[in-house]
């Protein structure tokens, strides 16, 4: 059913809060069939607190006790166990269930890219919270100062890969100061796209120039195309407004996370979130890209 572009309404929200909950259970279903286990014995089911997490990362909040009282507001009639819930209830339900966030997200993918001819890789810094400014903090394992831009900042490298319509494919958190080169393997290795014979190009920037790389990936079908700033193809420039959509609207260069375990379960729910919010639209006849104003 298609929709208007215009502001959305309280119902087209409630629409798409049913369709991703809907998605989220059908799929975690098969995923954890055991998952519902003494699921009377619990205030909210595995799918509704994966369903909020998604939910809480499209709307924009950081903080759960903030997310909970929009929660009970606006979706307390879909999610009565909202009610009264704490904050840290569902902090601690979500960091126990954030391994299945990526097999829900790849659930998915197939409807969104198809079979890739295309490819883009690139990174970014993620700051996060010194140990000096969490004393209570076990730290981050892997963060460092790092030299971005003009900018000296102190965090951890979010690497990704991605198609030509701005839809992650894998992604990986490493150190710093991690050779961005190093994780084109690992990165199309975990995109799943198999050994098909189908001939693609992998564009990045010069950090991803290698002669043994290009050769090793040229055996498998796959053109490496590093080039400089000034000569990059316009397509290049879609990683760059993921990431942009990334930090400026699901907030991930400003998380509230304290340890590596709690950044990691985040930046897991904001690509999870991104992604289906791209299906979502799709599914209700929206443009793909425009995810914020439906769920703001």
């Amino acid at each position: 059913m298609a929709h208007s572009h215009t502001t959305p309404t309280s119902a087209s929200l409630e629409e798409a809060v049913t369709v991703l909950f809907c998605l989220i259970d059908d799929t975690y279903a098969l995923l954890n069939p055991r998952g519902n286990m003494y699921g009377s014995l619990k205030r909210l089911s595995d799918s509704e607190v994966l369903t909020l997490a998604l939910i809480q990362q499209l709307r924009g909040v950081e903080s759960e006790r903030s997310f909970l009282r929009d929660a009970e507001r606006f979706f307390a009639h879909l999610f009565p166990g909202v009610v009264g819930l704490h904050p840290s209830s569902l902090h601690r339900r979500v960091r126990r269930l954030r391994r299945f966030l990526e097999p829900l997200r790849r659930a998915v993918l197939g409807e969104l890219v198809g079979d890739p001819e295309t490819l883009v890789v690139d990174s970014t810094l993620l700051s996060v919270l010194h140990p000096r400014q969490v004393p209570q903090s076990a730290g981050f394992g892997g963060a460092a100062w790092a030299v971005w831009g003009s900018f000296a900042v102190y965090g951890v490298k979010l690497h990704l890969l991605c198609t030509t319509n701005r839809v992650p494919l894998s992604y990986e958190l490493t150190a710093a100061n991690a050779a961005d080169v190093l994780l084109v393997r690992q990165l199309l290795a975990e995109a799943g796209l198999g050994e098909d014979g189908v001939a693609r190009r992998l564009f990045g920037d010069l950090a991803y120039r290698s002669g043994p790389l290009g050769e090793e990936l040229a055996e498998r079908a796959v053109l490496l195309r590093a080039e400089r700033a000034d000569r990059r193809p316009h397509v290049r420039q879609q990683v760059e407004v993921c990431f942009a959509a990334l930090k400026g609207v699901f907030g991930m260069g400003r998380t509230l996370a304290k340890t590596l375990v709690g950044l990691a379960t985040r930046v897991a729910a904001k690509v999870a979130a991104y992604t289906y919010g791209f299906y979502v639209n799709r599914l209700l006849g929206r443009s793909q890209g425009r995810i914020k104003e439906l769920w703001a």
